[in-house]
């Protein structure tokens, strides 16, 4: 990418944030920080840290990683999710694992790596190694799932419930964890991941993906009017690319 494009890498514009790292317009005196969705089903993390909107570079960036294996852009992604998670202040002062969110064997034999351990390899490298540890392997993806497209939020919750385990709870027990993905489209995947780290004993869990789509923004029609659940998820899935 030339500098022009890296230079445009630019953290979303967000003042007031759901716990899910959704964007509110605004927040009443003494409110919860909770969209919509969160209030129905509240997230099993703590919070949710994004570097910037999935769009423009940064989505191009992401796909040269995922889908075209240039590698070498992790480097500027790790650099990007480093960012933003010293700005998050996210368990300060305490020993923290970073954790990737897996992928099935079979989907890593297709793919050849894991863009989001990649991702999080490389954004150790800008922490205090004391602090931050990468820590994968422990938390495993037993068995593949479908895709998320087209599903409502409880076929898409139902549809990874119990695909990932944690095969060493002594490990993460009464620890901080980041867990680690390329992009926050629903959070469903990473809530579950969180679900069972949570069950496992972690003390604070935040997720941090470099990039976000942002319902805010893909839950409007084009006409300006409100659309249904299930078409929300359609348009923040299809944003997603």
């Amino acid at each position: 990418m030339c500098n022009e494009c890296l230079n445009s890498l630019t953290p979303a514009d967000v003042t007031v944030r759901c716990i899910c790292g959704e964007a509110l317009g605004f927040l009443s005196a003494g409110a919860e920080p909770l969209c919509g969705v969160c209030r129905r089903v509240q997230p099993r993390f703590d919070v949710a840290i994004s570097f910037g909107s999935y769009d423009g570079a940064l989505r191009r960036l992401v796909h040269l990683l995922k889908y075209e294996q240039l590698r070498p852009a992790a480097n500027v992604l790790g650099a990007k999710l480093a960012e933003v998670l010293k700005r998050s202040g996210f368990a300060e002062g305490d020993p923290t694992l970073v954790i990737p969110v897996p992928l099935h064997p079979s989907k890593r034999r297709q793919r050849g790596f894991n863009q989001s351990e990649l991702i999080a390899r490389c954004a150790v490298r800008h922490f205090d190694r004391s602090r931050f540890a990468l820590h994968s392997g422990n938390l495993r993806r037993t068995r593949a799932t479908t895709s998320q497209t087209g599903l409502t939020s409880h076929q898409r919750r139902e549809n990874v419930r119990g695909a990932f385990v944690v095969t060493i709870p002594g490990m993460v027990k009464d620890r901080s964890v980041v867990i680690v993905d390329d992009v926050y489209t629903t959070g469903t995947t990473l809530n579950e991941c969180a679900r069972v780290l949570r069950a496992a004993g972690a003390k604070q869990i935040a997720v941090a993906t470099v990039a976000r789509v942002y319902r805010s923004i893909a839950e409007i029609a084009p006409n300006g009017i409100l659309v249904k659940e299930k078409d929300v998820a359609a348009l923040v899935e299809a944003a997603a690319g």
